[in-house]
């Protein structure tokens, strides 16, 4: 769910310490306690999806950025956001200098309609129960929304990364918060653009029945990523260059062997992408994941005036320790901090799996069918917990470097990639009943036949 609204001003720090600060305890416990707050409220063994998808031009798949073209007539996609607007209980709108609203968001409950970055237009599903729920709603938000698509001459494609455009082309959407991690991710590595504006995905949320299930759970996802996102790759074409091609594309960048959207996100920034810093000490927990976060760079807060209305403050290198010195946070604050995070995995209320790329929605809920099986039955965790007990962040990255040059000939952990494929679908299915294990079908064939949806 979007936060708030953001105007477009670009109000600097008032102070900069001379230091930085340690992690505040009474900051730390507030979003300890926020992520805590799901272990009460969560529903047990719920599932939430969320599935990204880029709008394109109907038959060629050219880019269509957020506005219309006023000269041409050409759609947008804010067009196909008005369109839609009259299914949904409430826009979400983002103020602009020149005093109009940009509409960037549509909510009801169970599904949610958000933009990212370059206008890739995502659906939020849940939390809801059982894999054909999810598929029920996001059957009905396709069919409100592809007659609007025919009628523009456009059309959604599901895929890690943009099918024609390279990054640099794709304009941002009127988003403030965008605009300033779009400037703080030029100093943090080379692929920063190309994550915001041309990378899409699928992430599934799972709960947790306390701080231990949440830890044990976050240890075994991360682990286990490489795998889930070598068995979802499905980027055919990293900026207008098929993968695998080799050399350069126009962009100047590499074009990778597999998985591009994983070498994407590896080179982002550090301490915001892959494996969150501590994850295996032994005594990590949410206070540790909380501390993280604090230290790190704010780039930019959101602050309220005396007349209620919401700025952002640029904050760029200074953390958010420093940048709320003194300040008890708000339950908004908690939550702009943890949206501002994007490993493997993360904690908010619930736990979320994001390694996988964007889907086509029978692929998509096969990965949810996956999650479920393996995470909520306690004799496979019990089984990862054990067999990836001597796995950490370097070994992690290892593995996903090694899947990306050798795909299914890989040997991670000590093991062929097959055999650990085969043992994870295994588990699913053991952990599945017989209506949801159907949902498993995609992806466990593409693993049977040694092939990705990329080839």
């Amino acid at each position: 769910m979007p936060l708030g609204v953001y105007n477009d001003s670009m109000t600097m720090p008032t102070h900069s310490p001379d230091s930085p600060l340690p992690p505040d305890s009474e900051q730390v416990a507030a979003i300890s306690s926020y992520i805590a707050h799901g272990i009460e409220h969560g529903c047990g063994d719920c599932l939430g999806l969320e599935l990204e998808h880029f709008i394109v031009t109907a038959g060629d798949h050219q880019l269509v950025p957020y506005l219309a073209d006023a000269s041409s007539g050409r759609p947008g996609v804010a067009t196909v956001l008005q369109r839609l607007a009259d299914n949904y209980d409430e826009c979400i709108y983002e103020p602009q200098a020149d005093g109009r609203q940009a509409l960037i968001g549509l909510s009801r409950p169970h599904a949610n309609v958000t933009l990212e970055p370059g206008a890739q237009l995502e659906i939020s599903i849940g939390p809801v129960l059982s894999l054909a729920s999810l598929e029920g709603l996001y059957q009905a938000f396709r069919e409100e929304i592809e007659p609007v698509l025919a009628e523009l001459g456009l059309e959604l494609m599901t895929c890690g990364y943009h099918p024609s455009a390279c990054a640099n082309e794709i304009p941002l959407i009127p988003k403030t918060r965008y605009r300033y991690m779009d400037e703080h991710f030029k100093s943090t590595g080379r692929h920063g653009l190309c994550m915001m504006r041309a990378s899409a995905s699928t992430q599934v949320s799972i709960d947790f029945a306390s701080e231990a299930d949440a830890v044990r759970k976050f240890r075994i996802a991360n682990a286990l990523g490489p795998l889930l996102a070598f068995i979802t790759d499905n980027s055919p074409v990293f900026e207008g260059s098929p993968v695998g091609s080799g050399g350069q594309a126009r962009s100047g960048l590499p074009v990778p062997k597999r998985m591009a959207r994983t070498a994407i996100w590896d080179d982002v920034d550090p301490a915001r992408s892959m494996t969150a810093p501590h994850t295996f000490d032994p005594q990590f927990g949410f206070d540790d994941y909380a501390a993280t976060l604090l230290s790190s760079a704010a780039v930019f807060t959101v602050e309220q005036d005396e007349q209620g209305g919401k700025h952002s403050v640029y904050q760029g290198s200074r953390s958010f320790t420093e940048a709320f010195a003194g300040q008890q946070l708000s339950q908004q604050e908690v939550e702009h901090i943890l949206s501002l995070f994007f490993f493997d995995t993360r904690f908010k209320t619930y736990l979320e799996i994001r390694m996988a790329d964007s889907l086509p929605v029978e692929y998509a809920l096969s990965f949810a069918a996956l999650i479920k099986g393996v995470f909520y039955q306690a004799e496979a965790l019990a089984y990862y917990e054990q067999a990836l007990a001597q796995v950490d962040a370097p070994a992690i990255a290892t593995a996903k470097a090694t899947l990306a040059r050798d795909g299914y000939a890989a040997t991670i952990y000590d093991r062929p990639a097959t055999a650990w494929l085969e043992e994870l679908f295994t588990w699913a299915a053991g952990g599945l009943h017989d209506r949801d294990a159907a949902y498993l079908s995609p992806l466990a064939d593409l693993a049977k036949q040694r092939r990705t949806l990329v080839g």
